[in-house]
């Protein structure tokens, strides 16, 4: 005997083969209450109301059809019964299609205005509940925080620049002197006109050599450029400081990036670090998103215009996206490193199934394999392949172009 079992937003409902009710359990009528059950179901969780439908078949030779592959794991784990999958259902999608027959069946006796606006709130709630858990979601946090810190980035680029642009009209020398973005920017910002520059004042803003801050103030002294007034250097200072703050808010982002990468994926956040992780997590989508790619996928994450453009041109594919910022790929010889950056995409795709799915540490073992696996690249392949010596073909046996401008123009001279 075969017993299809249906949910709905209703209720549990067990049919047979031809589609006749045998056994239901409904749902409280809150919604609220509804849309958790439904959720239960969906991540797997036996409830009450399931069992309630299983428990007249106990004693019966039944075969239980479900099309909830992670619910039939759960029923066959906890429950001694025969369960099998079958996705999609015939009889589940007649139940579907003739849901209100089978609720009034089931005793409920309600209107078809009222079923469709009680599946509408149950949808809704359902809705609600799905997007308030994925904002809770942790790695979502760091997809943020990631592109927080770009957004940064450009931001304090585009201000540093001008920063030195205008602070060059007044101390041109100071700009090849201090290439530092953010230690340009506090100088102008804390000591201003090239006339207040003491060796005292540079050794507490910077960390440049004391004969460094001796060459600045003897360039301060001696500079070409304009002299300005206060009222002049107040507004360029006060940008300064501001954009100076902006590198101390990337520096707490930072911070905080390195401690959300300890708490989400510590195992990524070992291998290859908690920036670089991050950077990949954002990527992918998430940190669920990361687990689910295959290696090859996560070598050249960020690296989608390169790929784009050997699907479509013929060139020669990516060997690597971001993870290439990693100082033990970008420092290897170039013949190395599309090796060494699948090693650690390989191993990069554990960790992150592992920090999804398990919550295991396993990085330092995992970083062990990545050492060893380096070191036997390097050791078998240290010097570059040889380069195969292009083919030219013979002037008298190459192609002439067809077309062209020029050809057209010739052939109209010639009549």
């Amino acid at each position: 005997m075969k017993v299809y079992m249906a949910e709905s937003a209703f209720g549990i409902f067990a049919l047979d083969e031809d589609g006749n009710l045998l056994a239901f359990s409904l749902f409280p009528k809150n919604v609220s209450e509804t849309a958790q059950k439904i959720i239960q179901l969906q991540e797997g969780l036996v409830i009450e109301e399931l069992e309630t439908v299983f428990e007249p078949f106990k004693d019966q030779d039944a075969t239980f059809i479900l099309e909830d592959e992670l619910l039939v794991r759960s029923l066959k784990d906890k429950m001694n019964l025969k369960i099998e999958l079958e996705k999609p259902s015939s009889i589940a999608k007649m139940f579907r299609k003739n849901m209100l027959d089978y609720v009034n069946r089931a005793g409920s006796e309600i209107l078809e205005s009222d079923f469709k606006k009680l599946l509408w709130k149950v949808n809704t709630q359902l809705t609600r509940i799905k997007i308030k858990e994925e904002g809770e979601k942790r790695d979502k946090m760091i997809v943020q925080a990631i592109f927080s810190l770009d957004d940064i980035d450009n931001i304090l680029n585009l201000f540093s620049t001008r920063i030195r642009e205008w602070y060059s009209l007044h101390f041109p020398e100071l700009d090849k002197m201090i290439s530092s973005h953010t230690a340009f920017v506090n100088i102008v910002s804390e000591i201003g006109l090239r006339s207040n520059f003491t060796t005292e004042k540079l050794e507490n803003l910077s960390r440049t050599p004391d004969k460094m801050n001796e060459e600045i103030v003897k360039a301060a002294s001696k500079s070409m450029g304009a002299e300005i007034s206060e009222y002049d250097i107040e507004i360029l200072r006060e940008f300064a400081g501001e954009t100076f703050r902006l590198f101390e808010l990337r520096r707490e982002i930072e911070r905080y990036i390195s401690e959300m990468m300890k708490e989400v994926a510590p195992n990524v956040n070992g291998i290859i670090g908690p920036l670089l992780g991050a950077r990949l997590i954002s990527l992918a989508g998430g940190i669920n998103e990361l687990a689910r790619l295959p290696s090859s996928i996560t070598q050249i994450l960020g690296a989608e215009k390169a790929l784009f453009r050997h699907k479509k041109t013929g060139a020669p594919p990516p060997k690597h996206g971001v993870i290439f910022r990693h100082p033990e790929i970008n420092s290897a010889p170039w013949w190395q490193r599309g090796k060494i950056a699948r090693v650690y995409a390989g191993k990069l795709a554990i960790a992150a199934r592992i920090d999804a799915f398990s919550g295991e540490y396993v990085a330092e073992e995992l970083k062990e394999d990545i050492n060893q696996r380096i070191a036997q690249i390097k050791g078998k392949y240290p010097n570059p392949p040889a380069r195969k010596p292009k083919q030219f073909m013979p002037r008298g046996r190459r192609k002439s172009r067809v077309g062209g401008s020029k050809v057209k123009s010739k052939k109209k001279r010639q009549g």
